[in-house]
């Protein structure tokens, strides 16, 4: 996966409510890291977003953060810290009463998910307790088998779910033995510290001789015994410098799974209703959690001991299907696919097909199923059907499974996929659609344009134009550019003409815009003579900087500030280019 940095965002996300009574505000910043705790005996899942704050290296977790917040994103964040709380030995940052918890991205690290290919390095350092002899009952060699070099384990499961483009490198260091090591921490396994584990594992790995800057993922195996409830325990979508940890030693799916979690993939659930949630029940009996963790034809969802491949999106999301394997149903007509278990490249067949929800948004994914390979001991309720699933956010979500001559109806998209009939090589899947005429310049129904014609679409008050796209949907991209032009206004084009940025002078010291008292000592004046402890600076920068404290700085605010292109004053981030108005060239 390759790392992208993105320049400065002003983009804030809003995260939810929460009760903060009796907690102190406090100002952080620092990279996102991303978590997901699997319970899968209970059915439970916690996905963390967490922050170490580059001031004082102390680690806050964001009470109700948005899950599109991804691993590596720096982020500034305000808000109220819970006393007395701590969650993984994290402090929990929550709104103030009656409001948002405001988090302004500074920088966004994108890793992309066009494609996870080539061997991962890895090391497996098992763990014991020497304060109460709790260590891992499992066998290094069977570890071994389990993560490298058994039929099944981690690396064949992964070599033929990416029909063949990832893997899991069992001989890093090259001396000739699989990367295990077995390690004890002076600790006890009563508390589930897993930071303070991961430390002193890592500790007494380096003190053996084992050099931990060769890999890429380090995967820590507890005792089964340990006091924690989870069973798994990764990073998510963190690259190549990750760790995954699991509290068992004889479940193989468990470590794929976390190691997926690591690859960036989140888990694979049920939305039978495809109303975009995941269901509250699963129809497997009495399973707990509800739909989570259903959709067990992946080894993304529950645990069960039991090898499987991945699902058809996943697949997609990690650029493993080759050219070729992937159609996008654009007409109405009978589309052909492969099993999805099997290469194109051997079948000559594409194994996934894309239907596009042209009134909602989003696409189906449609693949079809058969008990082969990792696959033979797939739940038999997915066997030799059509699945189709969606991705709207991180999880992805099935939909429904479709034996022949079973259909599947999407109103709102005017829509039908039916399984018209498989055999052991192939199924054929029947889509119909409404609205099966874009292009001809009429906007039928399911249409938001038609070439030329954009039904009367505009730019609202910005001076760009509409144009129509291919699917027939309305893209306004091109009706912002940056610039506030002379027809438009703060009010009618904000995304042009309002700005970030502080103005200095105007008697509030806007520290959330950058402004301190060095910058800015109109604003922001603090006290720099005297006796040294009552020297203080407004602001975030500068020598002794107190953030924004009413008492000491006045009127000051951590928000990020706006100025609007027209009011006569080139100030913020304007500058002749994007406001010649304000500013003279």
């Amino acid at each position: 996966m390759t790392p992208h940095r993105l320049g400065f965002l002003s983009l804030v996300i809003a995260l939810g409510l929460a009760p903060a009574a009796h907690a102190r505000r406090v100002e952080i910043s620092g990279p996102v890291e991303v978590i997901q705790v699997d319970d899968f005996d209970h059915g439970r899942s916690r996905l963390i977003h967490r922050i170490r704050d580059d001031r004082t290296g102390r680690h806050y977790e964001l009470e109700g953060a948005s899950p599109e917040l991804r691993h590596g994103t720096r982020v500034r964040v305000s808000g109220r810290v819970l006393r007395g709380v701590r969650r993984d030995g994290a402090r929990v940052l929550v709104a103030p009463p009656g409001e948002q918890l405001a988090v302004s991205v500074l920088q966004t690290e994108l890793t992309t998910e066009g494609l996870v290919a080539g061997a991962r390095k890895a090391v497996v350092l098992v763990v014991g307790f020497t304060q109460d002899g709790k260590t891992v009952a499992c066998s290094d060699t069977a570890i071994a088998a389990t993560m490298y070099t058994a039929t099944p384990s981690v690396d064949s499961l992964y070599r033929e779910t990416s029909f063949g483009q990832v893997s899991w490198q069992a001989d890093t260091d090259g001396n000739g033995r699989p990367d295990v090591f077995r390690v004890a921490i002076n600790d006890a396994g009563n508390d589930c510290d897993n930071a303070t584990w991961r430390t002193l594992a890592d500790a007494a790995a380096t003190a053996a001789g084992v050099n931990l800057g060769l890999y890429e993922h380090r995967l820590y195996v507890l005792p089964s015994t340990v006091a924690c409830t989870w069973s798994g325990y990764a990073q998510v979508g963190c690259g190549s410098s990750c760790w995954a940890m699991v509290a068992t030693c004889d479940r193989g799916d468990v470590f794929a799974h976390e190691l997926g979690h690591n690859l960036g993939l989140y888990h694979s659930s049920f939305d039978l209703d495809d109303d975009g949630a995941i269901d509250a029940t699963c129809p497997w009996g009495s399973w707990p959690g509800g739909g989570q963790y259903c959709d067990d034809s992946d080894v993304m969802g529950i645990s069960t001991n039991v090898w499987r491949q991945m699902n058809g999106p996943h697949k997609d999301q990690m650029g493993w299907i080759p050219p070729g394997g992937v159609v996008t149903a654009t007409t109405t007509g009978v589309y052909t696919l492969g099993p999805l278990e099997t290469s194109p490249t051997i079948s000559g067949l594409p194994v996934l097909l894309r239907v596009p929800r042209l009134t909602t948004g989003g696409d189906y994914y449609v693949s079809f199923r058969r008990r082969i390979g990792f696959d033979s001991n797939m739940r038999v309720d997915y066997a030799d059907g059509t699945s189709i699933h969606t991705r709207p956010s991180t999880n992805t979500l099935l939909v429904r499974v479709l034996a022949d001559g079973q259909t599947f109806s999407d109103p709102a998209n005017g829509l039908t996929i039916t399984q018209s009939s498989h055999d052991a090589t192939a199924a054929q899947v029947t889509v119909s659609t409404l609205s099966t005429s874009c292009g001809n310049g009429v906007v039928d129904p399911g249409e938001e344009c038609d070439g030329g014609n954009l039904a009367g679409a505009t730019c609202g008050g910005c001076a760009g134009t509409p144009v129509c796209t291919a699917a027939c949907k309305i893209d306004r991209s091109g009706c912002t550019n940056g610039v506030c032009d002379a027809s438009e206004t703060c009010t009618s084009c904000p995304a042009d003409c309002v700005s970030s940025g502080a103005r200095c002078g105007n008697g509030v010291c806007e520290a959330g815009s950058g402004e301190d008292c060095i910058s800015c000592p109109a604003d922001c004046a603090g006290r720099q003579s005297g006796k040294p402890k009552g020297r203080f600076c407004c602001g975030f920068g500068g020598p002794n900087p107190v953030g924004c404290d009413p008492t000491k700085c006045g009127a000051c605010t951590t928000q990020s500030g706006n100025v609007c292109c027209g009011d006569g004053i080139c100030d913020g981030t304007e500058t002749s280019a994007s406001c010649g108005r304000d500013c003279a060239r």
